[in-house]
């Protein structure tokens, strides 16, 4: 599996109890912490590395790699459904209309000042 860990978290005893992980494929990341069932051995932290840390996490998880698949798939449907949504306002005398930002005082100062900026930068 595609595992790549950003961070173990270690007891005063020095095992590695817990590891913040992410999964990731072409699509997306996920990521989590998996709290190790016991300090997973006695291995001394110094020969703690990524790869058996990954080792250890694979043995744990409960997931496969295709429902992390499934699950970034999915996340990633989301995402794009909710970049269509938009806000409507009910209307009493017909259908509901969309709701737009209004364009402020400030907003449109802050556009001609920056533009006549740009106008005399360039003279």
């Amino acid at each position: 599996m595609p595992f790549s860990i950003s961070q173990m978290i270690v007891d005063g005893d020095k095992n590695v109890v817990s590891i913040n992980w992410a999964y990731s494929n072409a699509e997306g990341i996920l990521s989590n912490q998996l709290k190790l069932a016991q300090p997973y051995g006695k291995v001394a932290l110094a020969k703690v590395d990524e790869e058996l840390a990954i080792s250890w996490l694979e043995d744990q998880l409960q997931n496969t790699a295709e429902e992390f698949d499934a699950a970034i798939a999915k996340r990633k449907a989301e995402a794009e459904y909710d970049q269509t949504l938009m806000p409507y306002q009910p209307n009493p005398s017909g259908p509901p209309t969309p709701i737009t930002m209004p364009i402020l005082d400030e907003d449109i100062e802050q556009v001609t000042a920056a533009t006549t900026k740009t106008k005399k930068a360039k003279k």
